[in-house]
């Protein structure tokens, strides 16, 4: 490991030992993702019960709900979570001053559902989410059809479950069949590079897929959207001075 490597792998590991301690006993990871699941997945069921006679063109809806969810995922992410603010201080703290100090690109793994706490988002995140993209489908559903909106609904609380899934499979370290898989591969590589401490403010911040990295240049590859999203693992493409950083270079040198 690269020295500059092993200094983060240690200062990540002692915070990860603090935060592990101090995490209150009746904490249980299992519950945390539980009512996640629940929580979501009902709203999801609710509303495809109270579809009747859908229409195909209603289904279009999704489309660009589900782009909206990109572009609302990387703004988010890259203009809240990774900038002090007045009113959303609290969730930069949370996400830079725990996530990225407990999971950094040498330290990504999670052992135990005790970690679990810093992995996935807090329990209101889904209540909060869901509230959020409320007057979007209410909207949806004025202007076109109760069916469009309760499919706007749903995507919007789908999006979400994906969002924890690609992001919890990001921190799955060591598994070819992640690997192998076709987008899945590209999110957990950009994730890496993200959780750089030099990087994270900067580059790759679409946690599902990354089409407005590419789209608005805040991806380390330097391709278009579609060469972005099949790109796979690996270093071919990207940026110099992200190679730099990462010391792709010298230690590509080194395997010679």
């Amino acid at each position: 490991m690269h020295a500059k490597d092993q200094k983060i792998h240690e200062r990540s590991y002692r915070f990860r030992n603090d935060y592990v301690a101090s995490t209150p006993s009746w904490y249980r990871g299992e519950m945390h993702l539980g009512f996640t699941l629940l929580f979501t997945g009902g709203v999801i069921a609710w509303c495809l019960f109270q579809l009747e006679q859908v229409r195909w063109q209603e289904w279009l809806i999704a489309l660009p709900i589900f782009l909206f969810g990109n572009w609302a995922e990387w703004a988010a992410h890259r203009y809240l979570l990774h900038r002090p603010s007045k009113y959303f201080n609290a969730v930069y703290k949370r996400h830079c001053a725990v996530h990225h100090q407990f999971f950094t690109h040498v330290t990504l793994e999670y052992d135990g559902q005790r970690e679990w706490r810093a992995l996935l988002f807090p329990p209101f995140a889904p209540v909060m989410f869901v509230l959020a993209a409320l007057p979007p489908a209410l909207l949806v559903g004025w202007l076109w059809s109760a069916n469009a909106g309760y499919i706007a609904m749903t995507t919007m609380a789908a999006y979400f479950l994906m969002y924890e899934a690609l992001h919890t499979a990001s921190h799955v370290v060591d598994s070819p069949f992640l690997d192998r898989l076709p987008l899945v591969n590209t999110v957990r590589r950009m994730h890496v590079i993200h959780h750089h401490p030099e990087l994270m403010a900067t580059r790759n911040f679409n946690l599902t897929f990354p089409i407005c990295d590419a789209l608005f240049g805040t991806s380390d590859l330097k391709k278009g959207v579609w060469r972005t999203l099949f790109h796979g693992s690996g270093h071919v493409g990207m940026g110099e001075e992200e190679k730099r950083t990462l010391g792709v270079e010298a230690r590509d040198e080194a395997r010679q």
